[in-house]
């Protein structure tokens, strides 16, 4: 009882949260920005990260967007899509020399 008390309460967390965007570097001219939004999908249940890269001179997003899914299996499986989406756009910020 006390185990499904705790995966309720949460999963009760997890669908409360909302998604969030977080900039993750930029090039050294400030051109080329990365930014990472991520979050909890209720209607899916599964966490969520897509990683865009913008121009912020043209106010466009350039090159590949990088999205990654996986069932919110307990509260760790965020930072593991996080780091997999990362990882996946290693290149895309390499190829916009964004660091940071």
């Amino acid at each position: 009882m006390l185990k499904f008390l705790i995966l309720f309460l949460s999963f009760s967390a997890f669908s409360s949260q909302k998604e969030f965007i977080d900039a993750l570097g930029a090039s050294p001219k400030g051109q080329y920005i990365a930014l990472e939004e991520y979050g909890y999908s209720s209607e899916k249940r599964q966490f969520y990260s897509s990683i865009k890269i913008m121009n912020v001179w043209k106010k466009e997003y350039v090159g590949k967007a990088f999205q990654v899914e996986q069932p919110a299996i307990n509260s760790r499986t965020i930072d593991e899509v996080r780091k997999k989406a990362r990882t996946l756009a290693q290149d895309e910020l390499k190829k916009f020399q964004i660091s940071g």
